[in-house]
Formats: structure tokens, sequence, C-alpha cells
């Protein structure tokens, strides 16, 4: 296993570990199945992606990327599937997570102790509002999305998320 330089190991090893989950989720689910909501109330597989991708690319300056706001109409903080608009297929937003998420987890193990130490960007509902709270925050984010996620996948008839 590989250790990090800094300590947030298991924040990257939760983090690596929801990059692959997110896959494995998303696997051979087609486009149009991403769209199936439950019901009114309830986002659909394509938005919780698409979401969960936005919060990755709001990370850039940890993954050393440019800034992508790609997302941010459709994905941003607090606003639920809009009937309006026409969301990116699932298939490009697996593609974006795939691009940048092995350089935030690479940028994961060169965090300074002083940057985590620092105040987070936006208060987030932990006690400590250092950047390491706010990282350990965004990966119970990811895994509170990926449970919805998972269940969802078996509502539009698929097999259990495999953790392989």
């Amino acid at each position: 296993m590989e250790t990090t330089t800094n300590s947030l190991s298991v924040t990257k090893e939760q983090f690596d570990l929801q990059t692959r989950l997110f896959n494995n989720v998303l696997e051979e689910v087609t486009d149009l199945e991403s769209d199936n909501q439950l019901n009114d109330k309830v986002n659909h597989l394509k938005w919780l992606a698409g979401h969960l991708t936005n919060t990755r690319l709001s990370m850039y300056q940890i993954g050393g990327f440019e800034e992508d706001k790609s997302f941010d109409e459709f994905f941003a903080h607090g606003k639920a599937i809009d009937k309006n608009l026409n969301y990116p297929t699932i298939a490009s937003i697996i593609e974006k997570w795939n691009e940048i998420s092995p350089k935030l987890s690479n940028g994961f193990k060169n965090l300074p102790e002083e940057m985590l130490d620092s105040e987070a960007p936006v208060n987030v509902p932990i006690a400590d509002n250092s950047m390491r709270s706010f990282l350990g925050f965004l990966m119970h984010h990811e895994a509170y999305h990926l449970g919805q996620m998972g269940i969802l996948r078996k509502y539009i008839g698929k097999e259990a998320m495999s953790y392989k």
C-alpha cells in the first residue's frame, strides 16, 4: 500500500475506494436508465453522478488541473433536477470523473500540513472548520450519494454494485 506524506492517508484511501465504486455503481447503466427517477422528489443516477463529479471538479487546486466549471450549471450545490435542462450523457460524466480522479488522488499525497490546518473554503457540519475536516466531510458526502446510487441501480433492475 502506498503511504502518503501527510495525515490524510485514510481520506486518500477512502477517496480511491469511492473512485472505483462510482464506476462500479454505474457499470452497464445506459444513458436512458440513468435518467430514470423513482419519483419527482428523488434525484436520478445521472444527476447524482454529475453532482459528485462537480464536487470533485471543485477541488481542482488539489489535483493540479485547470478550473473546470462545465458541470456547475447542472450540478451546483443545493440544486435538484431541473427538468428543463439537458444533462450531459452518463458516459461523459464518467469520462470526466475518470479524467480528474487520478490527479486528485495524487494531489492528496502532496498536501502540506499547513494547508490542511487552514480554514475550509465553505462551512460544513463539522465542528473543526479546517481544510482537513472539510476533505473528510467530502468523503462522507460521496459515500452518502454512492449509497443512493446503489439503491437506484437496483431500482432500474441492475445487480447490486460490486466492491471489486
